[in-house]
């Protein structure tokens, strides 16, 4: 290759360099209407648009939001498919526990490693007569400590204030958080779940809470066959 074909590759194309070669290869868009979708091609001369340079101009605004909600549901997808593997990490790992400590524990390792939960809570209603990563308390005890935030069977995420958050998460430092609490119940009231975030806005009342309710199912019905 001559020192001249090496230059003029390296030289930066201009809008003449660019008309030039269109002139050259009047076919060039017959097989890349993507190309001419997306350019805009103002008709006439004067300074109102033409009905069809509107018309385009819609139709590229669409094909932009289109392609900004496709990346957006792409992104939800790929996001449910981790939170599934996750869950299902989860979920193998209680059926292979056969006592209380043993899930509170295998519960807070994959919590921790998996879902990267730092804070969490494990409340049991029912005595085991064992130890473990877990508190025995009433849901007497947690309606006094919690008040109206609790619904009955219903999952809760919300703030929290930091007399709260210590409550569910001993040693917890902050001045407030936030909190998904999920209720344990399978043939009776078993207990609750309760996940915390330092980020008062991490959970909150608008959040789904599908994978969530899914996880106390399969926790609730382990532990009741680990407490009986």
């Amino acid at each position: 290759m001559t020192d001249a074909i090496a230059e003029k590759q390296q030289q930066t194309l201009d809008a003449a360099d660019v008309a030039e070669y269109l002139r050259n290869h009047p076919e060039f868009f017959q097989n890349r209407p993507d190309v001419l979708f997306d350019m805009a091609l103002p008709h006439g001369q004067n300074q109102a648009a033409s009905l069809l340079e509107k018309q385009a101009g819609v139709l590229r605004n669409r094909n932009t939001e289109l392609r900004h909600k496709m990346n957006e549901l792409v992104n939800v997808a790929r996001d449910n498919d981790r939170l599934f593997e996750q869950i299902k990490t989860l979920g193998l790992s209680l059926l292979e526990v056969n006592t209380v400590p043993e899930l509170a524990s295998t519960l807070q390792q994959v919590l921790s490693k998996t879902f990267s939960l730092n804070h969490v809570g494990l409340f049991l209603y029912k005595a085991c007569g064992e130890k473990g990563h877990f508190t025995q308390t009433s849901s007497n005890e947690i309606q006094a400590e919690l008040g109206d935030l609790l619904r009955k069977d219903r999952i809760v995420c919300t703030t929290l204030r930091q007399k709260e958050m210590k409550f569910l998460f001993p040693g917890y430092d902050r001045s407030e958080g936030s909190a998904l609490l999920i209720p344990l119940k399978f043939q009776m009231e078993l207990g609750m779940l309760a996940i915390g975030s330092t980020d008062p806005n991490h959970f909150s009342s608008s959040m789904d809470t599908s994978f969530a309710r899914y996880i106390g199912d399969i926790l609730s019905r382990r532990l009741y066959f680990c407490l009986i």
